[in-house]
């Protein structure tokens, strides 16, 4: 009798398994169990197959492998960009006043470099920068904290077209 207990202890209950297969099972030993659904990944490996099959495949994956050697070139150029139109956004539009009727409210100002940063980027993925651009334009009302007489500037035409023309080549 003790011995068909211990037996009955020590047996793995059988339950059934998911529709994943047998490698989805879950092992379940007292309190503990180790989920194995995580060898499904070795499902890729059909994919090295087809790799020695495939003569063409084979050349787009190298290709595809070898451009991922300019990729931190390419984001650091992209990031020299946001740099430098975001300092000098800060420069010539970051005593623009704010106003919810125009572009420029406190969701999209050159004020600091984090939200000079924002706004570019907003603008690099092309929303609104038509918007935004006629907001930054000469005779703006400038912010009561400012030491200057006139806010904006003409210059809002060359920087936000010469920003997106960039951008788009990136």
């Amino acid at each position: 009798m003790e011995k068909r207990r211990a037996l009955q202890r020590l047996s793995v209950k059988k339950q059934p398994c998911p529709a994943l297969g047998r490698l989805g099972c879950v092992l379940q030993d007292a309190n503990n169990f180790i989920n194995l659904s995580f060898l499904l990944l070795f499902r890729a490996a059909r994919l090295i197959k087809l790799l020695h099959q495939g003569y063409t495949i084979r050349i787009l994956l190298w290709t595809f492998v070898q451009s991922f050697k300019a990729l931190p070139y390419v984001c650091l150029l992209i990031a020299m960009l946001l740099f430098i139109y975001a300092i000098i956004g800060m420069q010539v539009f970051g005593n623009i006043a704010l106003d919810d009727d125009t572009s420029i409210n406190r969701h999209n100002t050159f004020r600091t470099f984090l939200q000079a940063l924002l706004l570019l980027f907003r603008s690099a993925i092309a929303e609104a920068w038509h918007e935004i651009m006629p907001s930054c334009l000469s005779n703006q009302a400038c912010d009561e904290h400012a030491n200057v007489s006139e806010c904006g500037s003409d210059f809002a035409y060359f920087d936000f077209i010469s920003f997106i023309f960039l951008c788009s080549f990136l």
